[in-house]
């Protein structure tokens, strides 16, 4: 069986359901991500992934738009 490891990022930019859509969709493709919630109020992600990943890696998934991701945790 898989491990799965949760990580939290603030997003940056989010300010309505397009953008969470846009968000899940573009986190979701990322290599390794297996699930992807996205809150709008928090401005936070959770991603739950096979291997650890990290803010800059997950930035590549927003080249070309306003959005910015941090690590919490």
């Amino acid at each position: 069986m898989e491990n799965s490891i949760k990580h939290t990022f603030h997003i940056g930019g989010m300010s309505c359901g397009g953008c969470v859509s846009s968000v899940k969709n573009r986190l979701a493709a990322a290599p390794n991500v297996t699930s992807v919630s996205v809150d709008l109020a928090n401005k936070q992600a959770e991603i739950t992934s096979s291997v650890a990943v990290n803010a800059e890696t997950l930035q590549n998934q927003f080249t070309n738009t306003h959005y910015t991701i941090t690590e919490l945790n």
